[in-house]
Protein backbone atom coordinates (compact mmCIF):
# COMPACT_ATOMS: atom_id res chain seq x y z
CA UNK A 1 0.00 0.00 0.00
CA UNK A 2 1.13 3.61 -1.25
CA UNK A 3 1.71 6.23 1.45
CA UNK A 4 -1.23 8.33 -0.04
CA UNK A 5 -3.26 5.04 -0.22
CA UNK A 6 -2.79 4.33 3.12
CA UNK A 7 -3.71 8.19 4.37
CA UNK A 8 -6.45 7.96 2.83
CA UNK A 9 -7.49 4.62 4.52
CA UNK A 10 -7.15 6.09 7.78
CA UNK A 11 -8.51 9.46 6.92
CA UNK A 12 -11.80 7.47 5.94
CA UNK A 13 -11.35 5.63 8.85
CA UNK A 14 -11.48 8.90 10.86
CA UNK A 15 -15.08 9.20 9.95
CA UNK A 16 -16.03 6.07 11.39
CA UNK A 17 -13.82 6.35 14.28
CA UNK A 18 -13.82 9.43 15.78
CA UNK A 19 -13.06 8.74 18.91
CA UNK A 20 -12.19 5.59 21.15
CA UNK A 21 -10.66 3.26 19.20
CA UNK A 22 -7.20 2.39 19.88
CA UNK A 23 -4.69 3.11 17.25
CA UNK A 24 -3.73 0.19 15.21
CA UNK A 25 -1.35 -0.39 12.23
CA UNK A 26 -3.57 -1.17 9.01
CA UNK A 27 -2.34 -4.50 7.43
CA UNK A 28 -1.11 -4.60 3.59
CA UNK A 29 -2.06 -7.59 1.01
CA UNK A 30 -0.67 -6.47 -2.28
CA UNK A 31 0.02 -9.79 -4.26
CA UNK A 32 -2.01 -11.60 -1.26
CA UNK A 33 -5.36 -13.27 -0.71
CA UNK A 34 -6.99 -14.50 2.08
CA UNK A 35 -8.08 -16.99 0.18
CA UNK A 36 -4.58 -18.40 -1.17
CA UNK A 37 -4.53 -22.17 -0.40
CA UNK A 38 -1.06 -21.63 0.40
CA UNK A 39 -1.80 -19.02 3.22
CA UNK A 40 -1.80 -19.76 6.81
CA UNK A 41 -4.57 -20.24 8.94
CA UNK A 42 -5.39 -19.78 12.90
CA UNK A 43 -9.34 -20.41 14.57
CA UNK A 44 -9.69 -18.50 17.90
CA UNK A 45 -12.56 -19.02 19.62
CA UNK A 46 -14.63 -18.02 22.68
CA UNK A 47 -18.30 -17.29 24.54
CA UNK A 48 -18.55 -14.93 27.25
CA UNK A 49 -21.66 -13.47 29.11
CA UNK A 50 -24.14 -10.50 27.95
CA UNK A 51 -27.32 -10.17 30.33
CA UNK A 52 -30.35 -8.50 28.14
CA UNK A 53 -29.88 -4.93 27.15
CA UNK A 54 -25.89 -5.21 26.87
CA UNK A 55 -23.93 -4.11 23.88
CA UNK A 56 -21.29 -5.69 21.86
CA UNK A 57 -18.92 -3.83 19.84
CA UNK A 58 -16.64 -5.26 17.61
CA UNK A 59 -13.84 -3.49 15.21
CA UNK A 60 -11.56 -4.81 12.89
CA UNK A 61 -9.57 -4.02 10.17
CA UNK A 62 -8.96 -6.69 7.86
CA UNK A 63 -11.39 -9.29 6.86
CA UNK A 64 -15.56 -10.47 6.86
CA UNK A 65 -17.72 -10.15 9.54
CA UNK A 66 -21.05 -11.76 9.98
CA UNK A 67 -23.20 -10.92 13.29
CA UNK A 68 -26.74 -13.13 13.70
CA UNK A 69 -28.90 -13.01 17.16
CA UNK A 70 -29.55 -15.85 18.88
CA UNK A 71 -31.33 -17.17 22.00
CA UNK A 72 -29.57 -16.89 25.30
CA UNK A 73 -27.31 -14.72 26.83
CA UNK A 74 -24.19 -15.52 25.67
CA UNK A 75 -22.01 -13.92 23.03
CA UNK A 76 -20.28 -16.98 20.67
CA UNK A 77 -17.26 -15.63 18.90
CA UNK A 78 -16.01 -17.97 16.30
CA UNK A 79 -13.08 -16.24 14.17
CA UNK A 80 -10.43 -17.47 11.62
CA UNK A 81 -6.88 -15.34 11.51
CA UNK A 82 -5.57 -15.49 7.93
CA UNK A 83 -1.72 -15.12 6.38
CA UNK A 84 0.93 -15.38 4.80
CA UNK A 85 3.24 -17.38 7.39
CA UNK A 86 2.27 -18.78 11.09
CA UNK A 87 4.60 -16.16 12.51
CA UNK A 88 2.69 -13.67 10.96
CA UNK A 89 -0.56 -14.71 12.50
CA UNK A 90 1.10 -14.49 15.90
CA UNK A 91 2.04 -11.07 15.66
CA UNK A 92 -1.93 -10.46 15.37
CA UNK A 93 -4.26 -10.61 18.05
CA UNK A 94 -7.95 -11.24 18.81
CA UNK A 95 -8.65 -9.07 22.47
CA UNK A 96 -12.61 -9.65 24.10
CA UNK A 97 -13.13 -7.59 27.03
CA UNK A 98 -16.02 -7.64 29.55
CA UNK A 99 -17.36 -4.98 31.90
CA UNK A 100 -20.33 -3.22 32.50
CA UNK A 101 -22.59 -5.47 30.79
CA UNK A 102 -20.58 -4.72 27.53
CA UNK A 103 -18.63 -7.06 25.04
CA UNK A 104 -15.62 -5.07 22.73
CA UNK A 105 -13.52 -7.21 20.52
CA UNK A 106 -10.99 -5.60 19.14
CA UNK A 107 -8.06 -6.55 16.42
CA UNK A 108 -5.12 -5.59 16.99
CA UNK A 109 -2.15 -5.36 15.26
CA UNK A 110 2.01 -3.96 15.91
CA UNK A 111 1.72 -0.34 16.52
CA UNK A 112 4.29 1.22 13.93
CA UNK A 113 4.18 -1.77 11.35
CA UNK A 114 2.40 -1.58 7.79
CA UNK A 115 3.18 -4.49 6.22
CA UNK A 116 1.05 -7.10 8.56
CA UNK A 117 -0.11 -9.34 5.89
CA UNK A 118 -3.32 -10.74 8.48
CA UNK A 119 -6.78 -10.49 8.01
CA UNK A 120 -9.46 -12.22 10.45
CA UNK A 121 -12.91 -13.08 9.48
CA UNK A 122 -15.30 -12.91 12.32
CA UNK A 123 -18.34 -15.15 12.90
CA UNK A 124 -20.62 -13.92 15.74
CA UNK A 125 -23.77 -14.92 17.62
CA UNK A 126 -25.21 -12.69 20.05
CA UNK A 127 -28.58 -12.32 22.10
CA UNK A 128 -30.91 -11.26 20.24
CA UNK A 129 -31.84 -8.09 22.02
CA UNK A 130 -27.95 -6.94 22.47
CA UNK A 131 -27.26 -3.57 20.91
CA UNK A 132 -24.68 -3.81 18.33
CA UNK A 133 -21.55 -1.73 16.99
CA UNK A 134 -20.05 -3.03 14.21
CA UNK A 135 -17.04 -0.87 12.73
CA UNK A 136 -14.54 -2.13 9.46
CA UNK A 137 -12.10 -0.86 7.47
CA UNK A 138 -11.73 -3.28 4.82
CA UNK A 139 -14.47 -5.95 4.63
CA UNK A 140 -17.72 -6.68 4.36
CA UNK A 141 -20.42 -6.87 6.82
CA UNK A 142 -23.57 -9.22 7.63
CA UNK A 143 -26.10 -8.75 10.31
CA UNK A 144 -29.23 -10.43 11.16
CA UNK A 145 -31.74 -11.14 13.53
CA UNK A 146 -31.29 -8.54 15.56
CA UNK A 147 -33.50 -6.96 18.02
CA UNK A 148 -31.55 -4.58 19.78
CA UNK A 149 -30.27 -1.11 18.29
CA UNK A 150 -27.67 -1.57 15.43
CA UNK A 151 -25.07 0.34 14.02
CA UNK A 152 -22.84 -0.68 11.50
CA UNK A 153 -20.15 1.32 9.16
CA UNK A 154 -17.60 -0.17 6.62
CA UNK A 155 -14.42 2.11 5.01
CA UNK A 156 -13.83 -0.70 2.03
CA UNK A 157 -16.58 -3.06 1.72
CA UNK A 158 -20.62 -3.87 1.83
CA UNK A 159 -22.82 -3.52 4.80
CA UNK A 160 -26.02 -5.60 4.63
CA UNK A 161 -28.79 -6.15 7.22
CA UNK A 162 -31.46 -8.18 7.38
CA UNK A 163 -34.16 -8.98 10.08
CA UNK A 164 -33.10 -6.05 12.16
CA UNK A 165 -36.00 -4.56 14.62
CA UNK A 166 -34.18 -0.70 15.72
CA UNK A 167 -31.89 -0.55 12.66
CA UNK A 168 -30.21 3.11 13.36
CA UNK A 169 -26.57 3.73 10.87
CA UNK A 170 -25.51 2.06 8.40
CA UNK A 171 -22.97 3.17 6.58
CA UNK A 172 -20.40 2.33 3.75
CA UNK A 173 -17.08 5.05 2.35
CA UNK A 174 -16.67 2.70 -0.87
CA UNK A 175 -19.34 -0.03 -0.90
CA UNK A 176 -23.04 -1.19 -1.29
CA UNK A 177 -25.42 -0.82 1.58
CA UNK A 178 -28.50 -3.33 1.56
CA UNK A 179 -31.24 -3.27 4.61
CA UNK A 180 -34.32 -5.85 4.13
CA UNK A 181 -36.73 -6.40 6.52
CA UNK A 182 -35.99 -4.18 9.17
CA UNK A 183 -37.57 -0.92 11.22
CA UNK A 184 -36.32 1.18 13.27
CA UNK A 185 -37.80 2.90 16.66
CA UNK A 186 -36.17 6.17 15.63
CA UNK A 187 -34.60 7.94 12.75
CA UNK A 188 -32.55 5.27 10.47
CA UNK A 189 -29.41 7.23 8.87
CA UNK A 190 -28.02 4.66 5.41
CA UNK A 191 -25.15 5.94 3.18
CA UNK A 192 -22.62 5.23 0.80
CA UNK A 193 -20.05 7.39 -0.37
CA UNK A 194 -19.14 5.22 -3.42
CA UNK A 195 -21.84 2.24 -3.85
CA UNK A 196 -25.30 1.50 -4.05
CA UNK A 197 -28.29 2.31 -1.26
CA UNK A 198 -31.33 -0.75 -1.25
CA UNK A 199 -33.65 -0.55 0.90
CA UNK A 200 -36.50 -3.26 0.73
CA UNK A 201 -39.42 -3.47 3.17
CA UNK A 202 -38.51 -1.03 5.75
CA UNK A 203 -40.20 0.60 8.07
CA UNK A 204 -39.42 3.64 10.72
CA UNK A 205 -40.41 7.17 12.09
CA UNK A 206 -37.96 9.08 10.17
CA UNK A 207 -35.54 7.22 6.80
CA UNK A 208 -32.46 9.28 5.83
CA UNK A 209 -30.41 8.43 3.12
CA UNK A 210 -27.17 9.84 1.33
CA UNK A 211 -24.90 8.77 -1.74
CA UNK A 212 -22.28 10.56 -3.74
CA UNK A 213 -21.81 8.02 -6.13
CA UNK A 214 -23.60 5.45 -6.42
CA UNK A 215 -27.83 4.83 -7.10
CA UNK A 216 -30.28 4.67 -4.27
CA UNK A 217 -33.55 2.25 -4.48
CA UNK A 218 -36.00 2.07 -1.80
CA UNK A 219 -38.79 -0.12 -2.34
CA UNK A 220 -41.51 -1.08 -0.03
CA UNK A 221 -40.45 1.57 1.97
CA UNK A 222 -42.77 3.13 5.32
CA UNK A 223 -42.26 6.11 6.86
CA UNK A 224 -43.67 9.72 7.96
CA UNK A 225 -40.09 11.09 6.94
CA UNK A 226 -38.14 10.40 4.40
CA UNK A 227 -34.89 12.35 2.79
CA UNK A 228 -33.09 11.05 0.34
CA UNK A 229 -30.31 12.69 -1.29
CA UNK A 230 -27.76 11.07 -4.73
CA UNK A 231 -25.01 13.36 -5.88
CA UNK A 232 -24.50 11.28 -9.11
CA UNK A 233 -27.00 8.26 -9.08
CA UNK A 234 -30.65 7.42 -9.41
CA UNK A 235 -32.87 7.27 -6.72
CA UNK A 236 -36.06 5.13 -6.94
CA UNK A 237 -39.06 5.56 -3.77
CA UNK A 238 -41.71 3.44 -3.55
CA UNK A 239 -43.96 2.45 -0.84
CA UNK A 240 -46.97 3.90 0.68
CA UNK A 241 -47.39 7.57 1.56
CA UNK A 242 -48.15 8.68 5.41
CA UNK A 243 -50.87 11.15 6.00
CA UNK A 244 -49.26 14.03 7.12
CA UNK A 245 -45.84 12.61 5.74
CA UNK A 246 -42.89 14.56 3.83
CA UNK A 247 -41.12 13.35 1.21
CA UNK A 248 -37.92 14.95 0.21
CA UNK A 249 -35.91 13.15 -2.89
CA UNK A 250 -33.19 14.86 -4.78
CA UNK A 251 -31.21 13.20 -7.34
CA UNK A 252 -28.38 15.77 -8.57
CA UNK A 253 -27.35 13.89 -11.55
CA UNK A 254 -29.83 10.99 -12.31
CA UNK A 255 -33.19 10.09 -12.68
CA UNK A 256 -35.66 10.13 -10.00
CA UNK A 257 -38.85 8.09 -10.12
CA UNK A 258 -41.68 7.49 -7.18
CA UNK A 259 -43.92 5.21 -7.38
CA UNK A 260 -47.43 5.01 -5.49
CA UNK A 261 -50.87 4.26 -5.38
CA UNK A 262 -53.56 6.61 -4.86
CA UNK A 263 -54.48 5.63 -1.70
CA UNK A 264 -53.07 8.44 0.01
CA UNK A 265 -53.82 12.13 -1.53
CA UNK A 266 -50.14 13.91 -2.07
CA UNK A 267 -49.12 17.87 -2.82
CA UNK A 268 -46.01 17.72 -5.42
CA UNK A 269 -43.15 20.06 -5.91
CA UNK A 270 -40.90 18.61 -9.00
CA UNK A 271 -38.20 20.24 -10.97
CA UNK A 272 -35.78 19.21 -13.21
CA UNK A 273 -33.17 21.91 -15.13
CA UNK A 274 -32.51 19.68 -17.67
CA UNK A 275 -34.81 17.00 -17.44
CA UNK A 276 -38.40 15.98 -17.92
CA UNK A 277 -41.15 15.87 -15.24
CA UNK A 278 -44.40 13.52 -15.78
CA UNK A 279 -46.68 12.10 -13.87
CA UNK A 280 -48.94 9.07 -14.30
CA UNK A 281 -51.48 10.82 -11.71
CA UNK A 282 -53.69 13.16 -13.01
CA UNK A 283 -52.68 16.23 -10.51
CA UNK A 284 -55.14 19.58 -9.77
CA UNK A 285 -52.68 22.45 -10.46
CA UNK A 286 -51.56 23.97 -7.55
CA UNK A 287 -53.24 28.18 -7.57
CA UNK A 288 -50.06 30.07 -8.91
CA UNK A 289 -47.69 26.90 -9.96
CA UNK A 290 -47.51 25.69 -13.60
CA UNK A 291 -50.14 23.34 -15.27
CA UNK A 292 -48.94 19.87 -13.88
CA UNK A 293 -48.23 17.08 -15.94
CA UNK A 294 -51.60 14.29 -16.34
CA UNK A 295 -52.36 11.25 -18.01
CA UNK A 296 -51.31 12.10 -21.58
CA UNK A 297 -47.51 12.99 -19.90
CA UNK A 298 -47.13 16.54 -21.24
CA UNK A 299 -43.72 16.88 -20.55
CA UNK A 300 -42.96 20.04 -18.14
CA UNK A 301 -39.47 20.72 -16.64
CA UNK A 302 -41.45 21.85 -13.51
CA UNK A 303 -44.43 20.37 -11.63
CA UNK A 304 -46.85 21.41 -8.71
CA UNK A 305 -50.21 20.18 -8.38
CA UNK A 306 -52.24 18.12 -5.69
CA UNK A 307 -53.79 14.41 -5.80
CA UNK A 308 -56.73 14.02 -3.22
CA UNK A 309 -56.86 15.56 -0.45
CA UNK A 310 -53.07 16.76 -0.64
CA UNK A 311 -52.28 15.44 2.65
CA UNK A 312 -48.83 14.19 2.11
CA UNK A 313 -45.80 16.21 0.45
CA UNK A 314 -43.47 15.25 -1.87
CA UNK A 315 -40.36 17.48 -2.47
CA UNK A 316 -38.50 16.29 -5.80
CA UNK A 317 -35.62 17.48 -7.71
CA UNK A 318 -33.02 16.71 -9.90
CA UNK A 319 -30.41 19.13 -11.99
CA UNK A 320 -29.64 16.68 -15.00
CA UNK A 321 -32.30 13.74 -15.20
CA UNK A 322 -35.75 13.33 -15.08
CA UNK A 323 -39.01 12.96 -12.70
CA UNK A 324 -41.41 10.54 -13.07
CA UNK A 325 -44.34 9.68 -10.44
CA UNK A 326 -45.96 6.11 -11.64
CA UNK A 327 -49.02 4.55 -10.96
CA UNK A 328 -48.52 1.16 -8.66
Amino acid sequence: MNRFGFVAVIMAAGLLWPSGTARAAAPATPGWSPFDPAAATEKFSKTVPLAKGGTFDLSNLSGDIVITGGSGDQVVIEAVKKGRTAEGLKEVTIEVTTAANRVEVRTRYPEGRHNINVSVDYAVTVPRAAIVIVKSISGDAKLSGLDGEVQAAAVSGNVSVASAADLRTVKSVSGDVTIQSSKSSGTMTVGSVSGNVRLTDVKAAEIQVNSVSGDVTCGDVAATRVTVKSVSGEVTFGGPLAKGGRYELTAHSGDLKVVTSEAVGFEVSASSFSGDVTSDITLTPKAGGDEPAGHGRRKRQQMHGTFGDGSAVLQLNSFSGDIRIVKK
